[in-house]
């Protein structure tokens, strides 16, 4: 009896320690800082805590003109100075290009945190220097639901995958439901081994993590990955997210984005509201593809057209489905480029490998 009330305290303590280092770290304070593009386009980054996932923003003009209220539940995981800490992206075209701005964070707790405008520390992005200085003009893009590399019927097909690539000689690519280390899919780190049979290089954006077992997004390039981040997408049932990458192709930068989203109503009106930000905010040279789950006559599709062009506008394959399930089959696979950008040849690839099928197009960059 006595040794078991020396391991009740013990847990007391521990869980007294636990629930005061949890208060202390979720108090953590809040930071911002203006972020300027060096193609004019410019954001606002929130730094909390990493066990801060959502934040209200409250925008005023000289304090007392309220200018926007912005719920912001989805975020970026960033390293700074040394810890890992969660970013929210404010949109500067709430304020514009006047000057005496407030903000007004509310992180989830009683209190706020007020920031001036003129007061916060100013960061100047380049775009850098092309690791390839050839002169590419087009690049070949494909968007593929692999299924955890399964098809219709279940049966394993990953090994198909590279081959699929490689025979359509295709420059970078943008897989959905992506298994790392998942029993279903014996263990395999899908992308590392698409990879090494491709030789192309790769960028891996888990959304759902269980017991060393991981699932999302991914991204192959021929062409250097030179940086990625994962944003994670609103939603309230399985985990989504936007895999966001840099990737120099020749002497040019191409901003190359994959996600996959939800199936309810809601959830994919917040998500599309994230992308158009995301799209919006990194302007020219842009490529957007994935699987989004919805017809092209949804209005989240048809908002994104404000910003991006189907790359199977005017094409013969507009209509053809690309989810191919044995009872319902539609188009709810895309490929979008921003309006510098040209797409021609695009087209979907008959396959068995999945319950989707791939859809390509070449780029004019």
């Amino acid at each position: 009896m006595k040794k078991f009330g020396y391991v009740l305290i013990i847990v007391s303590f521990f869980l007294l320690g636990f629930s005061f280092s949890t208060k202390v770290f979720s108090e953590e304070s809040i930071e911002m800082k203006v972020i300027k593009g060096g193609s004019g386009h410019n954001m606002i980054k929130v730094y909390g805590p990493s066990n801060l996932e959502k934040i209200y923003v409250e925008i005023f003009h000289k304090e007392n003109d309220l200018l926007a209220g912005i719920h912001a539940d989805y975020y970026i995981l960033e390293k700074l100075n040394g810890s890992e800490r969660n970013v929210f992206l404010i949109n500067t075209k709430y304020f514009r290009n006047r000057k005496n701005v407030t903000f007004k964070i509310f992180p989830g707790s009683a209190r706020e945190e007020v920031f001036q405008l003129s007061d916060l520390e100013e960061i100047f992005v380049e775009d850098g220097q092309p690791n390839i200085m050839e002169q590419i003009n087009g690049v070949n893009i494909m968007s593929f639901n692999i299924h955890h590399g399964k098809n219709r019927l279940g049966f394993y097909t990953l090994d198909q995958i590279g081959k699929l690539i490689t025979d359509h000689q295709i420059d970078i690519v943008g897989l959905q439901e992506v298994d790392k280390y998942v029993v279903r899919s014996k263990f395999e780190d899908q992308v590392k081994k698409i990879a090494n049979e491709t030789a192309m290089y790769y960028a891996f954006a888990p959304n759902m993590r269980l017991a060393g077992a991981e699932y999302g997004n991914a991204i192959l390039s021929k062409y250097p990955i030179e940086s990625y981040q994962n944003v994670r997408l609103p939603g309230f049932r399985e985990r989504r997210g936007l895999l966001m990458s840099k990737i120099h192709v020749g002497d040019k930068s191409v901003n190359f984005l994959v996600t996959h989203l939800g199936l309810t109503k809601e959830e994919k009106q917040n998500q599309f509201n994230v992308l158009k930000q995301y799209v919006e905010y990194l302007g020219e040279r842009t490529i957007l593809v994935g699987d989004f789950n919805s017809r092209p006559d949804h209005e989240g599709i048809l908002g994104l057209k404000n910003f991006l062009v189907d790359a199977a506008a005017d094409s013969e394959g507009y209509h053809q489905h690309t989810y191919d399930g044995i009872v319902i089959k539609s188009r709810i696979d895309y490929i979008f480029v921003s309006p510098d950008m040209k797409a021609i040849d695009y087209k979907v690839i008959e396959s068995d490998i999945s319950d989707h099928l791939p859809l390509m197009a070449s780029i004019e960059i």
